[in-house]
């Protein structure tokens, strides 16, 4: 690529990664590294990446790479999207978070005013390269939180996959999950993009789970993304029995999958009056109401699902009340 220049953004776990690109496309790169964590993907940090672009004068026609997770992927193609109108700009997920979902369908974002993703664009990146090399260097923690938004997957459209996460807890093929997610992923958002109907089959889990990592962050104790929308995924099911939808026989299996799987990372503590003022704040709200997207049976979920706030307080009560 001769003496082209690579404009890049790292955070502080994949800066390492640095000198491995520049080796492979024998260029050099001009990189900005920020603080990684939940608690970073705020508007100081969009303004990080803005002067960086303003600096170095990246052009329109210029691409930007991101490389890292989802928390990275989401917070700088939002800043990417934004500046100058829009530059185009190429992920390089460092997680299986992000290869499995953040990375896939052109949500960007970032948190505010304690709300999660409060600001955000529909922006696709030029492209999206996965390399399950990256996986290796992971702790154990990071690849069971991506491995929820793939329980996800199967919850709500691949039944095939949901019977695989069940059978195979431990040694698991991730080409294998990273493929039938973002085949899944992407079928919808082709459908949908700018989340009109089909795409919102996405948000189990996450009306719940959403509200539980942004009472977690605010109370400095933060969970990763995938045990909140775990969490979630557990009550949004016995939301969607309540409500007459899903069988008492589904609803067990999605629970004991779930919080077979995911035991170790649930021993946070909720105010369940607290997620309910901070599920209110939920984008998708009518005004006396809560809108879901809950499970009929694995492998379907009905969208646009509206609970008056009443029964949402009661209902979310008594879950964690029988948890």
């Amino acid at each position: 690529m001769g003496e082209k220049k690579m404009y890049l953004i790292v955070d502080e776990n994949t800066s390492q990664y640095v000198n491995y690109l520049e080796k492979s496309l024998s260029i050099s790169a001009t990189y900005l590294e920020l603080e990684n964590g939940e608690k970073n993907k705020n508007f100081n940090s969009v303004l990080k990446v803005w002067k960086f672009l303003n600096h170095n004068n990246l052009k329109t026609n210029d691409i930007l790479f991101i490389l890292g997770g989802g928390m990275l992927t989401d917070l700088a193609g939002f800043a990417a999207s934004t500046y100058k109108r829009g530059i185009e700009f190429v992920f390089l997920p460092t997680t299986l978070l992000a290869m499995a979902d953040a990375a896939i369908g052109g949500k960007t974002g970032f948190n505010y005013q304690f709300l999660k993703n409060n600001i955000g664009t529909f922006t696709l990146p030029k492209a999206v390269f996965i390399d399950t090399i990256f996986l290796k260097t992971l702790p154990k923690r990071e690849i069971d939180s991506g491995i929820a938004e793939v329980y996800k997957h199967g919850i709500i459209g691949d039944v095939n996959l949901w019977d695989y996460l069940k059978e195979n807890t431990e040694k698991l093929d991730y080409h294998r999950l990273i493929k039938s997610s973002y085949k899944l992923k992407l079928e919808i958002v082709n459908k949908d993009p700018h989340e009109k109907g089909l795409r919102k089959k996405l948000n189990f889990g996450h009306t719940i789970g959403h509200a539980i990592e942004s009472y977690l962050l605010n109370s400095n104790s933060p969970t990763l993304h995938g045990f909140a929308i775990a969490k979630g995924m557990v009550a949004e099911s016995y939301f969607a029995k309540k409500e007459n939808l899903l069988t008492e026989d589904n609803f067990q299996e999605i629970k004991t999958v779930l919080n077979n799987k995911f035991v170790n990372y649930f021993n946070f503590k909720i105010d369940p009056k607290e997620i309910i003022h901070l599920m209110l704040s939920d984008k998708k709200n009518t005004k006396n109401s809560i809108n879901f997207s809950l499970p009929q049976k694995i492998g379907e979920v009905t969208i646009n699902h509206e609970i008056d706030v009443e029964k949402v307080e009661s209902y979310l009560l008594d879950f964690f009340q029988n948890d």
